[in-house]
């Protein structure tokens, strides 16, 4: 289940948590629209370059990360999705679906925790 975190979350504690967890931590910020924010996922996470900017390449890219081993002396990956605010109140729709995108790859892989940031 995607985790949701307000505004006064601390992105620091958050990562060093996951960190001090045994957890990778990758953080991707959202954009102010969809097409912003599939180019941060993009380059946040190193996407390969057949990455087509919607929705569905995002599953795939997404699931082909979660079935990656993490980092050697990890336990699991944590995404972070920071900053969601402007893009929920932009283009709520947009919103919605890279929000259900990353909850159909969290339910499908165990070893990766989603949190979204709402500030």
């Amino acid at each position: 289940m995607v985790h949701e975190v307000g505004a006064g979350t601390s992105l620091t504690a958050l990562v060093r948590s996951a960190r001090d967890d045994g957890r990778q931590v990758l953080v991707v910020p959202a954009g102010a629209t969809v097409a912003q924010s599939l180019d941060w996922f993009a380059e946040s996470l190193r996407l390969p370059e057949w990455f087509g900017r919607n929705l569905d390449a995002l599953a795939d890219c997404l699931h082909d990360l979660a079935e990656e081993d993490p980092h050697e002396g990890t336990d699991g990956r944590v995404l972070v999705w920071d900053r969601v605010a402007a893009l929920k109140v932009v283009d709520p729709d947009g919103f919605d679906g890279i929000r259900s995108v990353l909850v159909e790859v969290e339910d499908e892989h165990p070893s990766l925790a989603v949190v979204v940031v709402d500030r």
